[in-house]
């Protein structure tokens, strides 16, 4: 009997630490696959190497459905909103659209502690922000310098006869189109229901071309093709570190109250996904201090954890490119677009500009 006895208490303990190892070793999101909805390149490179290894280490695995958020949005609706992915990247101008759709979770904010590092206007139960573009007047310094062209404050002074056919500007179609065109159209008096003025000012421009890409002020920077372009203040600093471009931005003045324009990027989490928690733990994990401060060195955007600032205000390019005071930040211009109707701005558009 005490034979059989201790062969019990053995096994007992055997079995004990057995299940003690699997719980010290078993990660909160073991066997939990996420399905993340952004863009490829630099993007997802960046969360591949900081954001991914520590999901994998709580048991994970991340997949990729990589695309424009427009694209992204057109999987939702042919799907009938049985998104294929759990946490996606939205774009201000459609969250309009993912509220009308009505496919995003209600998120749990306690599980999005980080959320306390950000302005109030840049969360809520539905979304949360993810980052931002500061959209600049970017300038040839020596070129100007040069040619004696005054340093321009506003988008009115893009209006010169030697800047003429030297200047690049957003396509209605590409990233900096909407916030582009908005930036001009209330500096001249208009609104997001009346952007007649901001298309006027556009055509006296006598822009050289609408890029699709920021990327390609770089390049036409580099060929002396341009000596200024409207694009967001990433695309400027990388024109000086990477090009080699002596550029700086200029932050225009909308009107008494306004300087700048800002461009908002957001998470949300969709209504079918099975993996929320999850979803939640990633946006919090994006939206930290370390990541965000990693991502804004990599890309030049404007991270929306506002304790990161001081540390980015120590680089001076980046001090130099960006506004990194917070109440200089909420005085930037910040699209309403609950009033746009994205396709009458087209329309506008095209009958005014493309038609050109």
């Amino acid at each position: 009997m005490l034979k059989t006895l201790k062969t019990t208490v053995v096994s007992l303990t055997i079995t004990t630490l057995v299940l003690f190892s699997s719980s010290v070793v078993a990660g909160k999101f073991d066997d939990v696959t996420l399905r993340v909805a952004t863009w490829g390149g630099l993007w997802k490179g960046n969360i591949e190497e900081n954001i991914v290894p520590k999901f994998e280490a709580e048991g994970g695995k991340v997949e990729f459905i990589t695309g424009s958020p427009a694209a992204n949005f057109a999987k939702i609706i042919a799907a009938r909103g049985e998104a294929p992915f759990d946490v996606v990247e939205i774009l201000a101008a459609q969250v309009k659209d993912y509220h009308e759709l009505d496919v995003l979770h209600e998120l749990d904010l306690q599980l999005i502690p980080n959320t306390k590092f950000l302005a109030s206007n840049r969360y809520n139960e539905s979304v949360v922000g993810s980052w931002e573009t500061q959209e600049v007047i970017c300038y040839h310094k020596d070129k100007f310098a040069e040619e004696g062209i005054p340093v321009p404050t506003t988008y009115r002074d893009l209006v010169h006869p030697k800047i003429s056919s030297r200047l690049l500007f957003p396509d209605i179609n590409s990233g900096g189109g909407l916030p582009g065109l908005a930036g001009v159209a209330f500096a001249e008096g208009g609104d997001e229901t009346n952007i007649q003025p901001g298309l006027k000012l556009v055509t006296e421009m006598n822009v050289l071309k609408f890029w699709a890409r920021g990327g390609e002020s770089m390049a036409q920077f580099e060929s002396g093709d341009i000596i200024a372009a409207v694009v967001h203040a990433g695309w400027c600093l990388r024109s000086k570190t990477r090009a080699g471009q002596n550029v700086a931005s200029v932050h225009p003045r909308i009107n008494d109250e306004l300087v700048g324009v800002a461009s908002e990027g957001w998470f949300g989490v969709m209504k079918n996904s099975k993996n929320v928690e999850a979803a939640q733990w990633y946006i919090n994990e994006f939206i930290s201090a370390d990541y965000q401060l990693k991502m804004a060195t990599q890309t030049g955007l404007v991270p929306v954890n506002q304790s990161v600032f001081e540390e980015m205000a120590k680089d001076p390019i980046v001090a130099e490119m960006l506004v990194l005071d917070p109440e200089k930040v909420s005085n930037q211009l910040r699209i309403d677009y609950s009033k746009v109707i994205i396709s009458d701005w087209t329309d506008q558009w095209n009958r005014a500009i493309a038609a050109q």
